[in-house]
């Protein structure tokens, strides 16, 4: 039956750079420029260096850190933090398990009361990176279920699951007095997303929860983005989204419609543009190859 997006969304209801995942290489510049501190608010402000976007809330009263990207980059945030306040960090938080997010552990643990990630988080973490000796990895120290909400300074940080999407085990972290999620890897702007099923990814899952996220947060939020197409892409509003949402149906129904032409995989994987997504960058060499294979696998069961 023809995947078409009309039926797709129906059917919904049951439905930047760094270490990543072994063989991604970025080819973004955003993998070697000097690290960046860009404010949002007054408190809260994004890391950019190498790696998945880091989001922070420094007062006097409250260091709450999301994501760790690498030891080295992590040393240039905690310096870079220490011109904002004295605390040590309360909460680091981890969007997901993938390295280019946690590696940074090993250096910030040192400078954190608590590491928090969702369960499959910290399993897929252990799984995937935990019998390598050359990769030391420190794994949250605290973990949840479906909800986390604390109470630190002048804000109330709320991490919430919605279920398998880029991972296993992605989560959200909402500085909900500020109205600003930090999304993880659960939109990548204006660029090809890593697939990623051996972490427990699931596309379809992944369409359904950027569903949930446009229904639960408001045209009002400000959204922090894990990778993105280039620096000023790496916030942006509800509409972003929803445009990551549409590329997900658009990649899995025309995949889904040239199977049902009788294409070969490989003919499928060459195919020179994703209709509707001709625009999108490639961070990595690859990446739109990377994308209609991982859905042509994903549609076959495999």
């Amino acid at each position: 039956m023809k995947l078409t997006r009309k039926d797709f969304l129906k059917s919904s209801a049951i439905l930047t750079g760094g270490i990543f995942l072994p063989g991604f290489k970025f080819l973004s510049p955003l993998q070697d420029q000097k690290f960046r501190f860009v404010d949002l608010t007054k408190n809260i402000g994004i890391f950019i260096e190498r790696g998945g976007t880091i989001g922070y809330y420094a007062t006097n009263d409250a260091l709450i850190v999301i994501d760790s990207q690498n030891p080295e980059t992590a040393k240039n945030l905690i310096d870079g933090l220490k011109q904002k306040t004295n605390r040590k960090i309360d909460l680091l938080f981890n969007t997901h398990h993938h390295g280019d997010h946690t590696s940074g552990n090993t250096y910030l643990k040192d400078f954190a009361n608590k590491i928090v990630a969702h369960e499959n988080s910290k399993m897929l973490q252990e799984k995937n990176y935990g019998n390598n000796p050359e990769r030391p990895q420190t794994y949250p120290t605290a973990t949840f279920t479906n909800t986390w909400s604390e109470d630190l300074g002048k804000e109330r940080v709320t991490a919430k699951y919605f279920g398998l999407a880029h991972t296993g085990g992605d989560s959200v972290i909402h500085f909900e007095n500020a109205n600003i999620a930090h999304l993880g890897d659960l939109v990548f702007n204006k660029t090809y997303p890593v697939i990623d099923p051996k972490g427990g990814g699931d596309l379809k899952g992944w369409f359904d929860v950027l569903g949930k996220l446009i229904k639960h947060f408001s045209k009002d939020t400000i959204f922090i983005f894990g990778h993105a197409a280039s620096d000023e892409l790496l916030t942006g509003k509800i509409n972003d989204v929803k445009e990551m949402q549409n590329y997900i149906a658009a990649l899995l129904e025309f995949v889904s419609t040239e199977m049902e032409k009788g294409k070969t995989k490989e003919e499928i994987i060459n195919s020179p543009a994703i209709p509707g997504f001709e625009n999108l960058k490639e961070r990595w060499q690859g990446a739109k190859k990377m994308n209609l294979e991982r859905a042509y696998d994903y549609l076959k069961g495999e």
